[in-house]
C-alpha cells in the first residue's frame, strides 16, 4: 500500500511543481463491474473494494486534485457466475435504487448503462436515474418509440480542457430495448465530439468473451474503459501505439482504474508513459529495500564486499537516470494506475454511516460473504 501511495502522490508533485507555464492536471477515476457491492468483496484471502474505502483514497490520498469520477457498466446488478447474492428481485432492486443514492452522495460523475444494470428491467432503471445528479449516460441504446433512454455523452469542462464521455453497450438486451451497432454509434459521435472536446473517453461495456479490438474500433478516440471483461489492465500492459488507449478494470469495484494527465501545450498530443514511468517507481522500490539495510550508509558502502549487488545497483542507477530525462522531455503526458482498495486504507466516516442507515432499512445484509 506505502508503495501506490508515494506513486500517486509523486504523480500529483509531477503535475504540480511551480511553474510560469499553464499547466493542466486532469484525474480520470474509474471503475467497472460494481455489481452492486457497497463493502468490499468479502473475498477471504484479499478482501477489495467498498465505497466508503473509495471515498476515503480519493480524499486523502488523492488530495488537491478534483477527479472525474466514471463507472464503465454493470454498477446495479449482481453476476451470476461471479458474486450472486440469492437476493430477491425487490431486494435487489433496493439496492440499485439507494445506490443512486450513495453515489450522488460520493460525488459520482458519470455512470455509463451496462448489459447487467437491465436485470430489473428498462422501466426500473429510467426510474431510478431519471432526476439523479449523476450523468447516466448510453448512446446506442434505445427504446421501442426509437428513442435514446439516456444521454449519448457528456462533456466535462476541466482546466479549459473539454473532456467528452460517450457511453456504450455491445449485449445490454431487456423487453422494450434495442441495442444498436456500439461501434457504427460510437464512431458517429466520435466525429461529432471531434470539434467540441479536447479529450473523448469512451465507456464502453463488451461481452466477457470480447474479442473486438476496441482500440483500432475506436481509433479516433483518446481513452477506453472497459466493463464486462473480468479482466484488469496494469500500468505495464502493452498498449496499441496508434490506436486509443484501452483499460479494464476488473470486477466489483475492487480496483480503481487512474488515468492522470498533465498538458503543458494544449492542442499537441498526449503521450502515454504508463510503462516507463512504473518502471522506474520498481526501480525506486528495489533500491530502497536494498538500501534498508542500512540506511545511515551508501549502498556502495553496504555492498562492498558483494559485486554482483554492487553491479545491479549500478544497472538500476543508470536505467533510472535515463528513464528520468526521458520523461522530463515530455510535455503532454498521461499516466495510468491501478489501485488495488486494501483493508489498509481506511472508510470514510460519512459515507460508512449512510451506507449504514441505508442497511438499517433493509431487511437483508448489504455486505457480501462468500
Amino acid at each position: 500500500m506505502k508503495k501506490i501511495i508515494y506513486l500517486l502522490f509523486f504523480t500529483a508533485i509531477v503535475g504540480q511543481q511551480p511553474s510560469t507555464e499553464n499547466i493542466q492536471n486532469i484525474s480520470i477515476v474509474s471503475t467497472s463491474n460494481v455489481f452492486s457491492e457497497y463493502y468490499d468483496c468479502g473475498c477471504p484471502k484479499n478482501p477489495l473494494g467498498g465505497i466508503a474505502r473509495k471515498t476515503f483514497f480519493l480524499k486523502n490520498m488523492m488530495s488537491g486534485r478534483e477527479s472525474i469520477l466514471v463507472d464503465a457498466g454493470n454498477l446495479f446488478f449482481d453476476n451470476n457466475k461471479i458474486n450472486p447474492d440469492n437476493l430477491s428481485l425487490e431486494n435487489k432492486k433496493f439496492k440499485a435504487k439507494n445506490l443512486v443514492k450513495t453515489l450522488e452522495f460520493t460525488g459520482q460523475n458519470i455512470v455509463n448503462i451496462g448489459a447487467n444494470d437491465f436485470k430489473a428491467g428498462v422501466e426500473f432503471l429510467k426510474g431510478i436515474t431519471k432526476n439523479s445528479k449523476v450523468n447516466f449516460i448510453s448512446a446506442n441504446l434505445y427504446d421501442s418509440n426509437n428513442e435514446l433512454l439516456f444521454k449519448p455523452y457528456h462533456i466535462i469542462n476541466k482546466e479549459n480542457t473539454k473532456i467528452a464521455f460517450i457511453g456504450l453497450s455491445q449485449s445490454a438486451n431487456s423487453r422494450g430495448l434495442t441495442n444498436k451497432n456500439f461501434i457504427e454509434v460510437g464512431n458517429k459521435y466520435v466525429n461529432e465530439l471531434k470539434e467540441k472536446a479536447d479529450i473523448i473517453v469512451m465507456l464502453v461495456n463488451v461481452r466477457e468473451d470480447n474479442v473486438l479490438d476496441l482500440s483500432n474500433s475506436f481509433s479516433d478516440a483518446d481513452y477506453i474503459f472497459m466493463s464486462g471483461s473480468t479482466r484488469r489492465t496494469e500500468p505495464r500492459s502493452k498498449q496499441n501505439e496508434n490506436g486509443s488507449l484501452v483499460y479494464s478494470g476488473g470486477i466489483q469495484g475492487k480496483h480503481l482504474s487512474i488515468l492522470d494527465i498533465r498538458i503543458k501545450e494544449p492542442q499537441k498530443a498526449i503521450n502515454d508513459v504508463s510503462a516507463p514511468f512504473n518502471r522506474l517507481q520498481e526501480i525506486d522500490y528495489r533500491l530502497n529495500r536494498l538500501q534498508a539495510k542500512d540506511p545511515s550508509k551508501r549502498l556502495e558502502e553496504i555492498y562492498a564486499n558483494q559485486p554482483n549487488v554492487l553491479s545491479l545497483i549500478e544497472k538500476y542507477q543508470k536505467e533510472a537516470t535515463e528513464l528520468g530525462i526521458s520523461l522530463s522531455q515530455y510535455r503532454n503526458r498521461s499516466i495510468f494506475f491501478s489501485v488495488p482498495l486494501s483493508p489498509s486504507i481506511p472508510d470514510d466516516k460519512e459515507v460508512a454511516a449512510l451506507i449504514s442507515e441505508i442497511e438499517a432499512e433493509a431487511s437483508f445484509s448489504l455486505k457480501h460473504t462468500h
